[in-house]
């Protein structure tokens, strides 16, 4: 890669990064070019010679985006339970897989959840992350003759917001995996 190309790179990585963080505090639709300008370090032309519009712009961070986030393909998920027999041992290996992603992005992950509407390639990449995450709870339960409550509930305990609430009350990762898979853990196995 030349210097005037890896220039141009490193240039459009800081738009797209400033563009990510600032969407993930701020919100997509409140960010302005000249906010995305002055966190890139760069003039409002520059951002506009990279992604003269939303349509060129948006796609670049969800892409990034999705990358960071690391949903599981569903086609992989059997194997990030091959090992794991056992009820609590699924049940743990569901509840860590899913806080990881969220430990990747949650605030990007909120404002795709918040401003779906914004540009249809929002919408498009958090109805894929909602399906990886719905898929993931699907896999890791199939076993366990999960009641379709059971799954609900326990989709709602690995959900972005509980992880959130857990943060909020003090809970570190390793304390929200373990809390969480306890309570899943005796309602998913309370029936044999």
């Amino acid at each position: 890669m030349s210097k005037r190309a890896a220039a141009v790179a490193r240039t459009r990585k800081r738009i797209v990064d400033a563009t990510r963080e600032l969407h993930g505090e701020q919100g997509i639709a409140a960010t302005s070019w000249d906010d995305i300008a002055a966190r890139a370090g760069v003039g409002v032309g520059t951002v506009y010679r990279h992604f003269p519009s939303l349509d060129e712009l948006i796609p670049a961070c969800g892409e990034i985006t999705m990358q960071v986030v690391a949903p599981p393909d569903p086609s992989k998920m059997p194997a990030l339970f091959e090992h794991a027999g056992k009820p609590d041992e699924r049940i743990e290996r569901l509840v860590r897989e899913m806080f990881a992603i969220y430990e990747r992005g949650a605030p990007q992950l909120r404002a795709m959840r918040r401003e779906g509407d914004v540009h249809p390639r929002v919408a498009q990449d958090r109805d894929a992350l909602e399906a990886s995450l719905s898929a993931l709870v699907d896999t890791a339960l199939a076993p366990l003759d999960a009641a379709p409550q059971d799954r609900a509930v326990a989709r709602a305990l690995v959900d972005l917001n509980t992880w959130e609430a857990l943060r909020d009350q003090g809970l570190g990762p390793a304390e929200s995996v373990a809390e969480i898979s306890a309570m899943l853990a005796r309602r998913l196995t309370a029936r044999g």
